[in-house]
């Protein structure tokens, strides 16, 4: 057998061990297109998730990706594409308001 074909096997194997691994502090992802807000996964409260609404809102955002992660048991903000500093910065204080514990206990939000 090829070593090549052993990698690319290998490869794949691990590959949903790895998405599982950097996934494990996630606490929610949300994408952001045409000013609408959407859970991907994730628990979110709705009240937060109505301030986020709002921030992206004015100026509207086209399109963005946001996770938020667990780091020292503190929620922090992961930006995935192009938003402006400013409202970075307002996403970042309305995140800040939250503790893990209330973000993980939000009920499940309904698709």
């Amino acid at each position: 057998m090829s070593p090549y074909l052993v990698a690319l096997a290998f490869a794949a194997l691990a590959w949903p061990l790895v998405v599982a691994l950097a996934r494990a502090n996630e606490l929610f992802c949300l994408r952001i297109s045409a000013g609408r807000v959407s859970v991907v996964r994730g628990r979110i409260p709705k009240r937060l998730l109505d301030d986020v609404a709002d921030v992206v809102a004015r100026p509207p955002v086209e399109r963005v990706g946001l996770r938020a992660v667990n780091e020292g048991n503190r929620p922090t903000l992961v930006v995935i594409g192009s938003l402006g500093d400013a409202q970075r910065q307002r996403l970042r204080n309305v995140l800040g308001e939250w503790t893990v514990a209330q973000i993980r206990t939000a009920p499940r939000p309904r698709r």
